[in-house]
């Protein structure tokens, strides 16, 4: 279902130049359309470096997916999404987790764990999570 503001967006989804898993996200129409692009994009991790560039970088590096998963997001709700052919060749790419220490997952069962391990870096990252270190003695209360 089109989504108000999304119909005129145009964006181009491409590898980060200089990072080889990041992804970026470039977006072109009128302002109305970028804005709401750029709130969905962000909904979906990626990352404001100006009005009109966003990025997405992960710590499963795992980009190439996510980014296919927001392009087709997009698409159904009325924006016009454009993936470059280096990064969809990355998307058909299948990867595979060499030494991944819990062997007895599967690949969506691997995403999920990763996914959890994304959102509490995004939690650290945000300030929503602090982590204080303790230098002291533990102690058992009885």
């Amino acid at each position: 279902m089109p989504q108000p503001g999304l119909g005129e967006a145009h964006i181009v989804v491409a590898r980060h130049p200089d990072h080889s898993s990041a992804v970026t996200a470039t977006l072109a129409g009128p302002e109305t359309s970028r804005n709401a692009a750029r709130t969905a994009l962000s909904n979906r991790g990626f990352r404001w470096i100006d009005l009109k560039t966003l990025v997405l970088v992960r710590v499963d590096h795992e980009e190439p997916y996510y980014a296919d998963q927001a392009a087709r997001t997009l698409r159904d709700v009325g924006a016009t999404v454009e993936i470059t052919p280096s990064l969809q060749e990355e998307i058909d790419t299948e990867w595979t987790y060499v030494n991944y220490p819990m062997t007895y997952l599967d690949r969506d069962e691997i995403r999920a764990v990763s996914a959890e391990a994304q959102r509490i870096h995004d939690d650290i990252a945000s300030g929503r999570l602090t982590i204080h270190l303790f230098l002291g003695q533990f102690r058992s209360v009885s």
